[in-house]
């Protein structure tokens, strides 16, 4: 969400410099590379592969057009080669507190918890659980995991273009059970940043959920580059969630220690993305 997307922003969480509705054109089919596999984890790598810290707001419109807003101080690092996120909630105040922590494991287990200062306890969030929505947005704690090439079975779909940029069109077929059946990641020939991602049902000819970033609004530091702004629409509800990064440091210095259970029960400050 990542932005950000696994992760937050990740995220994974992306647009065309315009809009979600930009319009996608063939490309020579020689344009298309050897392997999707090598395509998909450079654009993996770039994604995933860097520390951040940083500051966000969730923007979550119902069909009506009404909106809420959520303020979210995050944090990610890879330690022992294993992503360990944290987002803390600092607005609404009513919601002020609430932190979810992710601990990637081995194989298909991950670690998430979810502390709730209403109740003052820790919750566990289940696999089962993981295409939730989170937070009543288009966002699920799924999105907030790493993802890795070896979790797809992958194949080529087109070159095609986002507006006037070209891109590799990867379909990824989840070889665990997930809510939808497959994904077409849309990745930019130029540097591997993810542009787009289309979520789709079994047999459905149309997607029903989009994760999409403008180019305009990427950023680059550390040899990465990452979405300002993501947007998650679900196209079966007419509900949308926008995720704006206003602050971000590209691997920072950050205490594994924070990544603890004091940390989670609000024991001790996240670093800021100044630092």
């Amino acid at each position: 969400m990542a932005c950000a997307t696994g992760r937050w922003l990740a995220l994974t969480l992306l647009l065309s410099p315009g809009s979600a509705e930009a319009e996608s054109k063939d490309l020579e089919l020689d344009a298309v590379p050897a392997s999707a596999r090598q395509i998909l984890q450079a654009a993996f790598d770039n994604l995933y592969e860097v520390n951040t810290i940083s500051r966000l707001d969730l923007v979550i419109r119902d069909r009506s057009g009404q909106e809420r807003l959520r303020t979210f101080h995050t944090v990610n690092k890879i330690i022992d080669d294993r992503l360990h996120s944290i987002g803390r909630l600092i607005a609404p105040e009513y919601l002020r507190g609430m932190t979810v922590m992710v601990i990637e494991g081995g194989g298909q287990r991950h670690d998430a918890f979810v502390y709730l200062p209403s109740l003052g306890r820790v919750r566990r969030v289940t696999t089962a659980q993981r295409g939730d929505a989170f937070l009543g947005s288009d966002l699920t704690y799924e999105d907030f995991e790493r993802q890795y090439v070896e979790d797809y079975e992958l194949g080529f779909v087109a070159a095609k273009t986002i507006g006037d940029e070209p891109c590799h069109v990867i379909r990824g077929h989840p070889r665990r059970r997930f809510n939808y059946e497959h994904v077409d990641f849309f990745v930019a020939r130029s540097d591997a940043a993810i542009l787009e991602s289309r979520y789709y049902k079994r047999g459905a000819e149309t997607p029903y959920r989009m994760i999409a970033s403008p180019r305009a609004s990427m950023t680059n530091g550390g040899g990465h580059v990452l979405p300002r702004r993501i947007e998650v629409r679900n196209l079966m509800r007419g509900t949308t969630t926008e995720v704006v990064i206003h602050e971000i440091a590209i691997n920072p210095e950050i205490d594994d220690r924070i990544f603890s259970a004091v940390t989670l029960e609000q024991k001790s400050d996240l670093p800021l993305p100044t630092k």
